[in-house]
């Protein structure tokens, strides 16, 4: 019996140990924060991030298409149906009409990538952040407010338990 009970205790270490493993092993998230309040979402290396408002000039819908690249974001291209909001990037390009109707406008790979976005949420609300799985809206969930927006790793238990979607 000795040599089954320390099977069963290596196989009981084991099991623990792989799942201690599992539960620390680190998954990508992005965070919006506006310090009381927390949205979690998952966002894999190389999936796109969309920002959309309503641009206060021109009065347009103005989408923004993020990456996640290391630690950060970088904004990769610019889309709206009023040609004035993507040239108000200022990036010296183009742009040019796609297929749905849009302007859009790749940004050069001198734009930075900034290790977090601050973004000030409008009384007019019509900002959000959008992966193919998840979407939020920030003024019902955060109100008028700032909120910071970052690309982390975080252990795959913290996420769980914070409701990644």
């Amino acid at each position: 019996m000795p040599g089954r009970n320390s099977a069963l205790v290596a196989l009981a270490a084991a099991i623990v140990t792989a799942a201690g493993v599992a539960l620390a092993t680190p998954v990508p998230v992005l965070t919006v924060s506006d310090g009381t309040t927390e949205f979690v979402g998952t966002l894999d290396t190389a999936e796109a991030l969309q920002y959309s408002y309503r641009q206060s000039i021109y009065q347009v819908t103005v989408f923004e298409e993020l990456a996640r690249e290391g630690s950060g974001l970088r904004i990769q291209r610019v889309r709206s149906s009023d040609i004035r909001s993507v040239e108000y990037f200022g990036w010296n390009g183009e742009p040019a009409q796609s297929r749905d109707g849009l302007w859009v406008e790749a940004s050069p790979r001198t734009v930075a990538v900034d290790p977090e976005l601050v973004i000030r949420i409008t009384p007019a609300g019509e900002q959000a952040l959008s992966t193919s799985r998840w979407r939020v809206v920030l003024k019902p969930r955060f109100g008028e407010t700032v909120v910071r927006i970052r690309a982390e790793d975080r252990p795959w238990v913290l996420a769980l338990l914070e409701g990644a979607r």
